[in-house]
């Protein structure tokens, strides 16, 4: 079972990670530099880095998934 869960590609503790590094390098340029968003607070600043991980990780599990069925594909051999 834990095998299986660490392969998956549903979960990855290592895509979370990379999601939550680029989100909080975006969240704090603009803070800093960009003004886009206004954010005044720690708590704005949680809640905007929270919501954005969580997206960024979902859209880059949805493109694991449709990477991962087209590299089993061609280690199968069936190719189009």
């Amino acid at each position: 079972m834990r095998d299986a869960l660490r392969s998956s590609p549903l979960f990855s503790g290592r895509r979370l990670l990379i999601c939550l590094v680029v989100t909080l390098v975006v969240v704090a340029t603009d803070v800093l530099f960009l003004h886009l968003e206004p954010i005044r607070t720690a708590a704005d600043f949680a809640t905007e880095v929270a919501i954005h991980t969580l997206g960024f990780y979902g859209g880059y599990t949805i493109v694991a998934l449709f990477n991962r069925t087209g590299t089993e594909r061609e280690k199968s051999g069936d190719r189009e």
